[in-house]
C-alpha cells in the first residue's frame, strides 16, 4: 500500500494496515502449510494464524470506525484484499475435504472388498 493512499489516516490506522499487510503474509504461508498437509502438523498453526488475523481485523474496524475513516480507500481496498484471501482459503478448504472424503471413501471400499475376498477364501 503507499504512502500517499494512506498519509491522511491516523497514524494509529496506519499502523494497524501494516500490520495486517503482515499478517496477510503469515495467513498465506500458513494456509499453504496446512492444506497441503496430510499429518496435521500445521492445522494449529494455520488456525492461530487466523484467528490472529480476525482480531486484528475487528480492532481495525473499531479504531477505523472510532477515528470516523471507515470509509477510506486504503480501508475499502484491504478489506477486498482480506475478503478475497478468506475466499480462496475456504475453496482451498472445501476442495481439500472433498479429496479426503474421496480417499476415505476409496480405503472404506477396498477395505471391505479385502475382507469379503478373505471371508470367502475361509469359506472356500
Amino acid at each position: 500500500m503507499r504512502l500517499a493512499a494512506t498519509e491522511l489516516l491516523p497514524e494509529i490506522v496506519r499502523n494497524r494496515l501494516e500490520l495486517l499487510q503482515q499478517l496477510g503474509v503469515v495467513v498465506d504461508e500458513a494456509a499453504a502449510q496446512w492444506l497441503s498437509d496430510q499429518t496435521g502438523q500445521f492445522d494449529q498453526a494455520a488456525l492461530n494464524s487466523i484467528t490472529e488475523a480476525r482480531r486484528a481485523i475487528e480492532l481495525t474496524v473499531d479504531l477505523a470506525l472510532s477515528h470516523q475513516v471507515e470509509n477510506h480507500p486504503a480501508l475499502r481496498a484491504l478489506h477486498l484484499d482480506w475478503e478475497q484471501r478468506f475466499a480462496t482459503i475456504a475453496a482451498a478448504i472445501a476442495k481439500k475435504q472433498h479429496a479426503l472424503t474421496q480417499s476415505s471413501r476409496q480405503h472404506s471400499l477396498k477395505t471391505r472388498a479385502a475382507q469379503a475376498y478373505i471371508g470367502n477364501e475361509r469359506l472356500g
